[in-house]
């Protein structure tokens, strides 16, 4: 029988390790190695994929499968913590949680371990995927295009982020609609220089970028219902004060919970763009290729989850917040159920400070002990 209280204790180990060795996208060298030197010493079939993730498959004899995840990726942050476990690459932390990500999951292939040496039946067998580049978008989705989930006959998989808006301790998920579908927002307005005392001899691209800015707003802030979310957040225009601007560039988010509405605010991007190009006489160009998927929960598998839940320390969330998962690419191919764990530390994600108290890695376990025997009515 394994000792929770000392489990907690290497997971906090885990957890400061990695948060010391922060790398982004794929580029996760130093991290994987350190997940795959823990997971060669269990009992557990170790693989590589797309490049530097890992998976770990526990086998208890069973036909199907139970997969969870962990994201392994940093952000490119300089961190301003202080913390004695500070990272040591410069310009680059763990501001998401995702070192505490794969401490749960390292905790949790130390119990699934010892269930193995201790012979206990399973009715299916445990996959822990650690995926890399979450933060990039491409990392889900590349590890989609593999055979992974078909060779291991993988029934439902299950995922965690930690929250720091939550109580400690204090875990949550929803039917259906989680998280948002995050679309990247481009647009390039391309116009003509001229000395500014000789406007009529130019095409203002900074005017025409200001307008669709206002416009796009505005539009809607009065025919969209829906939740959502269209903010651009960087504006790239001009070279000198006194001369008409040919060129902008904005770059924003869009976040949105149905392809409904997700139409309806690119086709009044478009729209808007046409009666500049008219107006303005300048080239409009729209760029809204690189998204990924809302995160919908499987209905009636949640619902059978729910029971368990209830075990815990658990709440429902009362509706999908805006911050978008690429987990959502996994529940496209398969049933899965996202979840959050509450640090209660009320530090904002992808913060220089971001930072939370570690000993509530362990719920994340337990979590994940109670979905695999779930599995067992």
């Amino acid at each position: 029988m394994i000792d929770f209280d000392q489990l907690s204790q290497e997971i906090i180990t885990y957890r400061r390790d990695l948060h010391q060795i922060p790398e982004l996208g794929f580029y996760v060298y130093k991290t994987s190695a350190y997940v795959k030197n823990i997971l060669s010493a269990l009992s557990c079939q170790v693989d590589e994929i797309v490049k530097t993730g890992l998976v770990a498959y526990f086998d208890f004899g069973q036909e199907q499968t139970i997969a969870f995840r962990a994201d392994m990726d940093a952000l490119p942050i300089q961190e301003e913590t202080g913390a004695p476990y500070t990272s040591l690459h410069e310009g680059c932390m763990h501001a998401c949680g995702h070192d505490g990500h794969m401490a749960i999951m390292l905790g949790f292939a130390k119990l699934l371990d010892s269930y193995i040496k201790e012979g206990r039946k399973m009715t299916c067998n445990a996959l822990l995927l650690f995926q890399p580049a979450e933060e990039t978008i491409d990392g889900a989705l590349r590890i989609c295009g593999t055979h992974l989930f078909d060779h291991y006959n993988i029934k439902a998989i299950f995922g965690l982020h930690l929250w720091p808006m939550l109580s400690k301790g204090e875990i949550a998920s929803r039917p259906g609609p989680m998280m948002a579908k995050s679309t990247s927002v481009e647009v390039e307005i391309e116009g003509v220089s001229a000395h500014c005392g000789e406007p009529e001899k130019g095409r203002d691209a900074l005017e025409a970028a200001c307008k669709f800015i206002s416009d796009i707003y505005m539009f809607k802030s009065l025919f969209v219902k829906e939740r959502c979310v269209l903010k651009f957040g960087k504006m790239e225009s001009g070279t000198v004060r006194n001369a008409i601007s040919p060129y902008s560039r904005l770059d924003g988010t869009m976040r949105t919970f149905t392809e409904e509405t997700w139409n309806t605010l690119v086709n009044a991007m478009k729209n808007l763009g046409e009666e500049l190009e008219h107006h303005y006489g300048i080239k409009f160009k729209l760029d809204v290729s690189k998204s990924h998927p809302a995160v919908i929960n499987t209905e009636d598998l949640y619902q059978r989850a729910k029971p368990l839940l209830l075990n815990l320390n658990y709440v429902e969330l009362r509706r999908p917040v805006m911050i978008a998962e690429d987990f959502s690419f996994f529940e496209q191919q398969m049933p899965g159920i996202f979840f959050f764990l509450g640090t209660g530390s009320g530090i904002p994600l992808h913060s220089d400070n971001y930072d939370f108290d570690d000993t509530v890695l362990i719920e994340g376990v337990k979590l994940f002990d109670t979905l695999i025997k779930g599995a067992e009515r």
